[in-house]
């Protein structure tokens, strides 16, 4: 298959070679829907990246919060845990 700039290529030197209008013009038609079909590409990729990475921020989102949640966890139980050790280590008197 030729790249857009092959056909353009051809459609130039067909021009300079003097071609007949209908094969120009037939030329032209050729790369018009080369041009939109890349353009349908275009959008549809477009809308696809979008999607994603509107998918992918949500996910980083949720992660960061669960990570969030779990260390201020760890963090309270590393605490329970000194003020346990601690209490273990302190006198207890009746007063």
């Amino acid at each position: 298959m030729k790249t857009l700039q092959e056909d353009i290529d051809d459609l130039d030197r067909m021009i300079d070679a003097g071609a007949a209008k209908d094969a120009v013009r037939s030329q032209i038609r050729l790369i018009s829907r080369e041009v939109a079909a890349l353009q349908t590409d275009y959008t549809s990729l477009a809308q696809a990246h979008s999607e994603l990475h509107d998918g992918l921020e949500e996910r980083i989102s949720k992660l960061q919060e669960k990570d969030k949640r779990e260390l201020r966890q760890w963090f309270d139980e590393q605490a329970k845990k000194h003020t346990n050790l601690r209490e273990s280590y302190t006198l207890k008197h009746d007063v």
